[in-house]
């Protein structure tokens, strides 16, 4: 885990569903002090995932569990290797493209958060097309982040001629 990921321990889930409760029906007594929660069940991992969203970057996500449901420490991950990466270039003003951007759009969402940078995010699924969407504008986030629907076959060069 990447040293500056705040997710790189496991949470006090007890702590957590306090915060969000929500979550509190999620959660499995492992010993008298420590819980956790059935890591194969979608609902119990879009609740961990939106707690975790809410509580660390203040992020209110929408999440269908018949979709890819992302952990967000690997996804922090992810992010904080890339601003790694970004700082020996200088760059001040950094959009990023998310291919596939699943209906979290979470890179998108925390890349923002984190690191001010705008985004484009991709997505050919219709209902994750229409929940990326309404994750960024709920989040106040539609002037930053732009979420556009794309065909199977559709070329990156479109995108970036603006077609």
């Amino acid at each position: 885990m990447h040293l500056r990921n705040p997710l790189k321990s496991n949470p006090d889930f007890n702590k957590l569903s306090k915060e969000v409760p929500y979550l509190l029906r999620h959660l499995i007594k492992v010993r008298d002090d420590y819980f956790s929660i059935n890591f194969k069940d979608p609902e119990a991992l879009s609740a961990l995932t939106r707690a975790l969203a809410k509580v660390y970057f203040n992020i209110d996500l929408e999440l269908p569990t018949n979709r890819l449901i992302p952990t967000l420490p690997l996804r922090l991950n992810y992010l904080y290797w890339i601003e790694d990466l970004l700082s020996f270039s200088k760059l001040s003003d950094v959009c990023g493209i998310d291919i596939g951007t699943g209906a979290s759009s979470i890179y998108t969402l925390l890349g923002y958060q984190l690191f001010g940078w705008k985004f484009v995010g991709t997505e050919t699924d219709n209902l994750c097309y229409e929940t990326a969407k309404r994750n960024v504008y709920n989040n106040h986030l539609s002037d930053k982040i732009r979420i556009k629907h794309v065909a199977g076959d559709w070329k990156l060069k479109q995108l970036l001629d603006g077609a």
